[in-house]
């Protein structure tokens, strides 16, 4: 006679498994409860497309560009200068006359060989309109926040005459009459001084390594500069 086979249990057939049932509903109670929930909610494609963007756009925006937001005003100083450039276009003194934006403030450098002739320090007559011209920009800054200092400058050529017994009378003298002009134009004493350095500070060297004059760079050291330097800076 045959042995039955034994019935394998996964579990203790006595325990007690009543609670599986309540579980199970529990589940499906959830389950339930999320669909009705997503299907009452209707998200907007269009929204979130637009939300989504809007995050985007602002994640890579770039920062400010210097050049396109700086503001439209310019400085006293830059003002006059673009003034000043205008002049000079319209008169044709390219040559003559240039300007320079520094840290300092506006340097205007005015050639000697167009303003003065050779070995003389009175200003040409066809110049007076140009530095007049010059005096009425500066009196349009602020009277309190800039000072005019005149500058004149000469080659390294000595010169031995009555009036002049070397280059510091003849650059002492050019820069003051600069100065008259203006302080005749209606520029403030206190507003102006004159300065000379003679041969002391060329704007490039006078000779080449053998010692031989250079006469385009002399040329370019004969010259009157006119310093407009901020109050604060000088």
């Amino acid at each position: 006679m045959s042995k039955k086979p034994e019935k394998i249990y996964d579990s203790d057939p006595t325990e007690d498994t009543s609670w599986m049932l309540t579980y199970g509903d529990i589940i499906t109670l959830l389950m339930i409860f999320f669909v009705l929930l997503f299907s009452t909610s209707k998200v907007s494609q269009e929204k979130f497309d637009q939300v989504a963007q809007s995050i985007n756009e602002s994640l890579n925006r770039p920062g400010p560009d210097p050049k396109t937001d700086a503001p439209d005003t310019l400085s006293p100083l830059a003002e006059a200068q673009k003034i000043l450039e205008k002049l000079i276009k319209d008169q044709g003194l390219e040559k003559q006359m240039t300007t320079k934006l520094t840290k300092r403030g506006l340097m205007i450098e005015l050639s000697s060989n167009s303003f003065f002739d050779s070995g003389s320090a009175v200003v040409r007559a066809s110049m007076y309109k140009t530095l007049r011209d010059l005096s009425g920009v500066i009196q349009n800054l602020p009277r309190n926040d800039y000072r005019v200092e005149i500058e004149g400058h000469t080659d390294n050529v000595p010169i031995r005459t009555a009036r002049f017994p070397s280059n510091w009378e003849l650059s002492a003298l050019r820069s003051i009459n600069v100065l008259h002009i203006f302080e005749e134009s209606g520029l403030p004493k206190d507003r102006i001084t004159a300065t000379a350095f003679a041969e002391t500070k060329p704007k490039v060297s006078n000779t080449n390594s053998q010692g031989v004059n250079l006469p385009m760079n002399q040329a370019k050291n004969r010259r009157v500069v006119v310093f407009i330097k901020n109050v604060e800076g000088a």
